[in-house]
């Protein structure tokens, strides 16, 4: 059976932490990827990392400062980070650092094999990113979908598992094709789903609309890979799965709150929200008002 790969609570092991939260989606087939928050509050030497066909791809929460970096036992120096900067360490290359005060960032395990599959599912070939480890980025994109991702670490009961999925997934499509050899798609996605598939993933998602169901789920459901699902699902749809869902959920809240007595925090619990505020939160967004005010006007 294969290993865990360099996330969680094994890649926190090599930071010296008691603590190392991830999240995994398994979406792509032959592999997994994975986002892991690290976060040292004291000088650390962080040890080897067993050779491995794989990345890490660390987004810089805060400044480290005091920061050294060795490749394959050669130092950089001197090599600070700043918050909002993202750097790519190859796990063929026994990257090691030495963090001299604090370090706040999250580190995005991506096998090779995931950017195969990704490269695979656009008629292409992947080949290496294109990424010194001692050059950082400074990338809007992984910025912007890091602080999507970043409150499910302090409040994962907010994050479906579509979403962490979807958002997830989005990371290393974006890297593969920022940073891999894939800058040119020569293969899309042209339909959405067949009428029995989206009537498929609907009647899925409906049964499901309290708890929780995975991307790579609904796609195996359909016959399709999680990346062709979700572009087809929003093609067919008009909304990605995870959205959808939200959708479903404030229709259900709709009935109750115009025909139960129900209390909203009795009807968030009984849609599949978190809370009270999280219903709140989600139903304003899609409706456009407060459960509270539909309520008095419905």
């Amino acid at each position: 059976m294969r290993s865990q790969g360099v996330y969680g609570r094994s890649l926190g092991d090599h930071f010296h932490l008691n603590d190392a939260p991830a999240i995994v989606t398994k979406t792509l087939k032959r592999s997994e990827v994975a986002v892991t928050h690290i976060k040292c509050r004291k000088p650390s030497l962080t040890s080897s990392i067993p050779t491995e066909d794989a990345y890490l791809v660390a987004y810089q929460i805060e400044d480290c400062i005091e920061h050294e970096l060795w490749i394959n036992g050669k130092g950089t120096g001197r090599l600070p980070f700043f918050g909002g900067q993202t750097s790519f360490y190859d796990l063929r290359e026994d990257p090691m650092s030495f963090i001299g005060e604090t370090s706040n960032c999250m580190m995005y395990y991506l096998p090779k094999s995931a950017l195969d599959t990704i490269a695979e599912e656009h008629g292409k070939r992947f080949g290496e990113l294109q990424m010194r480890s001692d050059k950082p980025a400074d990338d809007p994109v992984i910025a912007a979908l890091s602080a999507t991702l970043m409150p499910a670490f302090a409040n994962p009961e907010y994050a479906s598992q579509l979403f962490l999925d979807h958002t997830t997934l989005a990371v290393a499509n974006h890297i593969a094709h920022r940073y891999g050899s894939l800058h040119a798609i020569t293969k899309a996605v042209t339909g959405g789903l067949t009428a029995k598939n989206e009537k498929r993933a609907k009647e899925i998602i409906e049964a499901n609309i309290t708890g929780e169901i995975s991307l790579s789920d609904l796609a195996f459901q359909c016959g399709l890979s999680a990346r062709h699902f979700a572009r087809a699902f929003k093609q067919s749809v008009g909304v990605a799965p995870h959205h959808w869902l939200v959708m479903r959920r404030c229709e259900r809240a709709k009935d109750l709150l115009q025909w139960s007595a129900l209390t909203l925090a009795d009807i968030a619990l009984a849609c599949g929200f978190a809370d009270q505020s999280h219903f709140t939160r989600a139903f304003s967004r899609v409706v456009g008002i407060s459960p509270g005010a539909w309520r008095r006007l419905s």
